[in-house]
């Protein structure tokens, strides 16, 4: 008999965990390259193009204006700006909400402080009136259609949340083949250790099949088991057998001399000079060899009927 390939319940679990582990990296890289390829493609802007826009606006467009000349239609729509007048007291225009423009005012006034989230970065552009245009920016991802910039939450963020629920996902997965491996191991024991409990024939059982070595060992014990049991009970059958052919044999040789007395006990019955006290005796030897002779036929009857055993419920 050829012998099978077995793994143990550690290589089982050191085979899920290694599993989950591969199956992650290869999602997270190719979730990575499809982040790459949107950028490529041209629905997502790069990291760096904020940079690139704000250090030309600083460069070629803003040095060039004035207050009064200065259009923010010139302006990269991923520039946000504050113009703030040659005193550095007023904001005269700006295009960011309340949250980056108190950034960009404590960056303007030097009361820096770390904050979570992205890192903001600044350019200062002195405009010819002596105007200061403070252009502020990140490095991020941003969406290519303005629109969706404005109702989607940014990039990055989307990004990692479905990111997230990739791995989630895969992990999910691999935990659920895994899973239904060794539920699979664990119904063929079970229906295994079932089939013993019924005294099911031994030879009619399926001890093989498991690929688990703890599995195979269960089943291997339930077989050896179940062939004791079969042994067990075929040698008390042998035992009610030999022990009811004997009783069958006992009731045979006590049938001869039973009819003896009986005929005996008929013929001195015949006989009128017997007293009384005699003839009550007669009487009661009659009697016990006829429920004699009936409690043997009885006995005999029931020993010959075909040996059963009910199996448990």
């Amino acid at each position: 008999m050829e012998k099978r390939k077995l793994i143990s319940l550690r290589a089982v679990l050191l085979g899920y965990l290694v599993q989950t582990a591969v199956s992650c990296i290869v999602a997270a890289v190719l979730w990575v390259l499809l982040f790459f390829l949107c950028i490529d493609s041209g629905w997502l802007l790069p990291a760096n193009r904020a940079a690139r826009v704000s250090n030309e606006a600083a460069q070629n467009i803003l040095p060039y204006r004035t207050a009064k000349t200065f259009d923010p239609a010139e302006l990269d729509p991923l520039c946000r700006y504050v113009l703030i007048d040659a005193e550095g007291n007023t904001v005269l225009a700006t295009n960011m909400d309340s949250s980056h423009l108190q950034k960009a005012m404590r960056e303007w006034t030097g009361n820096l402080r770390w904050e979570i989230g992205y890192e903001q970065y600044y350019l200062r552009a002195r405009l010819q009136d002596g105007t200061v245009c403070l252009l502020q920016f990140d490095y991020a991802v941003p969406y290519a259609d303005p629109t969706l910039r404005d109702t989607l939450p940014d990039v990055q963020t989307m990004h990692l949340i479905l990111g997230i629920f990739l791995l989630v996902g895969v992990v999910a997965w691999s935990t659920h083949r895994s899973g239904a491996f060794l539920r699979r191991e664990t119904a063929r024991l079970t229906e295994a250790s079932r089939q013993v409990a019924e005294k099911k024939g031994i030879e009619d059982i399926d001890f093989t099949g498991a690929k688990v070595r703890e599995y195979d060992e269960a089943l291997r014990a339930l077989q050896l088991m179940g062939e004791e049991l079969t042994d067990s009970l075929q040698a008390q059958w042998e035992m009610e057998h030999r022990q009811r052919e004997s009783i069958i044999q006992l009731s045979h040789k006590l049938k001869t001399p039973l009819t003896v007395i009986q005929g005996n006990a008929e013929l001195l019955a015949e006989d009128e000079g017997m007293t009384g006290e005699q003839k009550a005796q007669l009487d009661a030897i009659l009697r016990s060899t006829g429920e004699t002779r009936n409690y043997l036929t009885r006995i005999r009857a029931e020993v010959q009927t075909p040996l059963k055993y009910k199996q448990r419920p």
